[in-house]
């Protein structure tokens, strides 16, 4: 059922709201919820059909546990809610149903632990199923070792007492049937069989005969085709017919009869599986069976094997007619397949190249790799060279090997074959030789039951008998012609023998030689006849017909359709026409209306320009107004520095070393200011400058100008400060009488020695500075109110200015701290 967005939405909405978490969350995912479920749970009642939802949605969640582990929580909850509920209602199979609900989920998330104590903690038929559950997820471990085969055989072992102690037959049986499966699993089939057959008679009771014949085709597909010793899959589908006829079932009669033809055309009872399917045929048409070209595709390749060529390709055509018209396309490379093989075999190359293509084409859209597939593209470069054209043929080959790696020895084997094929008949005997080799190397892992085996023994046997080595030859072709029974076709048996006869006449095995030849020939003259190529001429003809009348009847649909769609596009045309009238009119009405719009807008364009001229002239106003401040920067720093080089000048005529030193000190305050006003011309931003650059810098001009070299180290606690000229000045002043003092005094008799500057904000509106010194400190009993120093006047009077508080300690070393607004 399809729902539209809104009917997949609101029983979402509705849910969510209704149900715990872990439910909204996977409802958020999309599309793995069950908008139906979760809707009927709203409106249900606390009954046993509630109980019966929760199940449903625990198990949808289970399933898709692996890949997301909200459904797994999902899983869980919903398990509880059915196990609280049917404990209310005191329904038993409920309850039972949810613990195993769990059991389930542990088993999927590998917490086997946990399982083996929930089993330990069951009883009576909840018991036996969950220890069915361990065994069979023990059974079926990819990789399996023997340790996982023995947990098994216990927790079938567990099962099987408990329900011998419950003495239950319904419960017997089930674990009589894991066992079953379990000895099949384990290769030991002589004891699944018994174990089947044990389990069958426990049922043969009127009423049960379709459950009978259900175990009877599960057994025969647990058992080989080639497996003829006690019971056999043939026996067991025999067994089948005569239970779905006892039971009335006659359509799972005939299919069950199908099998058995089937087996009997894989063991080589050609004329028995004829007459069977002939059989199946008349009745599927009687009771209007549809797929009823699975039955002809039988037919066809039972025909083929007997050498009736013109039957086999009527009733293969018949298939491609029958899968059309049901559209069933399941099988329809092998249908293909099929037809292409059996035109190679009667030397049409046109028109089996016509059918081996459409089985590539549609290999492509099926992603399909199998080794059959492989082979039949083998055999549509083998056309294309005996139609010489083997370029074609190897470029083909080579292009199909890029884009498709062959899965498994047989599908190794199979590229190989052609490939070494295709390079001999181009003359390029290297490449054929190492293709030739590998052949020859996987030749001896294949088992002489499937038709691969025949085509390798055979390529390999033509390889020796080109190279003239005529008795490996022989050698390899006799293999090809002993493969099993029903393996190959008359027409490839008829190929072998050409070659043997080739081969044996060249060593000189002229008696043999004959014997093949002879044979040959009587098999060409079963399966080619003049009548026969007639028959199969029409057949085509007829097969072409019926085709063409399909063609003319599409195109007859399609006429029928153009005419339709003539008559719908003249309606169209006159609907268009009112249409563009009323169009017409509504754009003079349009028209009217944007000339009144358009003197409107042109008196807003008159006040938009009028507003852009003044904001032109306002931009112009702020850039020059930046230049100007940038230009006071430049001349104010310039200006600085005229005075620092006349300082400078005049420190070189002063005798007087208190006066110099005097000197410098105005120096170094200069540079401080100077250094500030280079920053803001030289920075984008005018208005502030950053503290972390601009005491970085300063501490290392004063470096420099003292030459300290290593021995004082300066360590900087610089917050991402960005302040106005108006505080900056007066504080990297303050840094540098501090830095200066400290570089002066603080470290006279110390060989080294450290500073720290530290500033970055004090709460929400203030700042904090604070140089220290690990030097010997200001004198005892120095009374800094009334000791006379330029430096300690000028810090005070600038934390003034800046509105703060300014503070010296001296404990081991001076402590310089000031603290003021943010905001001045």
């Amino acid at each position: 059922m399809h729902f539209g967005k809104a009917r997949i939405i609101f029983p979402i909405i509705i849910s969510a709201i209704l149900l715990m978490a872990p439910l909204r969350d996977v409802s958020k995912k999309g599309k793995d919820n069950h908008p139906e479920l979760l809707l009927q749970l709203r409106n249900s009642k606390a009954d046993t059909h509630r109980v019966h939802i929760y199940d449903k949605l625990s198990r949808h969640y289970l399933n898709s546990a692996g890949k997301l582990k909200s459904h797994a929580d999902s899983a869980l909850y919903f398990a509880n809610k059915m196990f609280y509920l049917s404990q209310a209602l005191k329904y038993q199979r409920g309850q039972d149903d949810a613990i195993l609900l769990k059991g389930d989920l542990f088993i999927k998330n590998n917490e086997l632990k946990s399982a083996i104590s929930l089993l330990s903690t069951l009883r009576d038929s909840t018991r036996i199923r969950f220890a069915i559950t361990l065994a069979n997820y023990y059974m079926a471990k990819q990789n399996k070792t023997k340790a996982d085969t023995d947990s098994s055989l216990a927790f079938l072992l567990d099962a099987d007492k408990n329900a011998k102690t419950l003495s239950a037959q319904k419960w017997q049986n089930e674990t009589l049937h894991a066992r079953a499966i379990f000895e099949f699993k384990n290769g030991n089939v002589n004891v699944g069989k018994k174990k089947f057959k044990e389990l069958i008679d426990c049922i043969n009771i009127p009423g049960e005969e379709e459950i009978q014949a259900s175990i009877w085709q599960e057994l025969a597909k647990l058992i080989s085709s080639r497996d003829n010793s006690g019971i056999t899959r043939l026996y067991c589908y025999q067994q089948m017919a005569a239970l779905y006829k006892q039971s009335g079932s006659e359509a799972k009669e005939i299919e069950a009869l199908k099998s058995i033809a089937d087996i009997n055309l894989v063991q080589g009872r050609l004329a028995l599986a004829e007459s069977q399917l002939l059989v199946v045929l008349r009745r599927y048409k009687a009771i209007g069976y549809q797929n009823i070209h699975y039955v002809y595709d039988l037919l066809s390749v039972t025909y083929r094997y007997k050498g009736e060529y013109s039957k086999a390709i009527f009733y293969g055509l018949k298939t491609i007619e029958g899968m059309e018209a049901t559209h069933d396309t399941a099988r329809a490379t092998t249908f293909y397949s099929r037809l292409a093989n059996m035109y190679r075999e009667l030397g049409k190359h046109e028109k089996s190249l016509e059918w081996y293509r459409k089985v590539v084409r549609r290999k492509l859209l099926a992603d399909d790799s199998n080794p059959y597939t492989i082979r039949d593209a083998g055999f549509l470069a083998r056309e294309l060279i005996k139609l010489k054209r083997e370029k074609e043929a190897l470029a083909f080959m080579l292009a199909y090997q890029t884009n498709n790696k062959p899965f498994g020895i047989y599908a190794e084997a199979s590229m190989a074959a052609s490939l070494a094929y295709c390079y001999r008949s181009a003359h390029q005997n290297r490449q054929a030789d190492r293709y030739y080799n590998k052949l020859i190397t996987i030749s001896s892992q294949l088992q002489n039951n499937n038709e691969i085996y025949t085509d390798v023994y055979n390529e390999i046997g033509q390889y020796f008998l080109s190279k003239k080595e005529y008795k490996t030859a022989a050698l390899y072709l006799k293999k090809a012609l002993n493969a099993s029974e029903g393996i190959n076709s008359l027409s490839e048996t008829k190929g072998l023998y050409m070659v043997l006869y080739k081969a044996d006449s060249a060593a000189g095995n002229y008696i043999s030689a004959m014997q093949y030849l002879l044979r040959n020939k009587a098999l060409n003259d079963s399966i080619f006849s003049i009548a026969k190529s007639r028959q199969i001429e029409e057949l085509q003809v007829q097969y072409e017909t019926a085709q063409r009348k399909k063609d003319i009847e599409l195109l007859h649909n399609k006429n029928k359709q153009a005419n339709e769609l003539k008559n719908i596009m003249l309606a169209a045309a006159g609907l268009l026409l009112v249409i563009i009238g009323l169009l017409y009119n509504r754009y003079l009405i349009k028209q009217r209306s944007n000339r009144v719009l358009e003197a409107n807008q042109k008196e807003l364009d008159r006040k938009n320009h009028f507003l852009q001229t003044l904001n032109a002239e306002q931009n112009k106003l702020l850039e020059e107004k930046e230049w100007l401040i940038t230009e006071v920067h430049h001349r104010v720093k310039n200006n600085l520095q005229i005075v620092t080089s006349l300082l400078n000048t005049q420190t070189a005529y002063l005798k007087d070393d208190a006066a110099i030193l005097a000197v410098k000190d105005s120096l170094r305050r200069m540079q401080a200011m100077s250094l500030i006003h280079q920053k803001l011309y030289m920075d984008q931003n005018m208005s502030t400058i950053s503290m972390k650059e601009y005491v970085n810098e300063l501490v290392c001009n004063l470096q420099d100008s003292f030459s300290t070299g290593n021995r004082i180290t300066f360590e900087q606690y610089i917050e991402a400060l960005y302040l106005d000229v108006a505080s900056v000045i007066p504080l990297g002043l303050i840094i540098n009488e501090g830095i200066v003092n400290a570089i002066k005094y603080a470290f006279l008799n110390v060989e080294m020695g450290g500073v720290r500057i530290d500033l970055h904000r004090d709460g929400a509106e203030h700042i904090l500075l604070r140089i220290s010194d690990n030097g010997v400190g200001l004198p005892a009993g120095l009374d800094i109110m009334q000791h006379n120093s330029l430096g300690l006047d000028l810090m005070q009077g600038l934390t003034k200015q800046l509105n703060g508080v300014f503070k010296i300690e001296s404990d081991h070393g001076v402590h310089i701290t000031v603290r003021f607004n943010l905001v001045n």
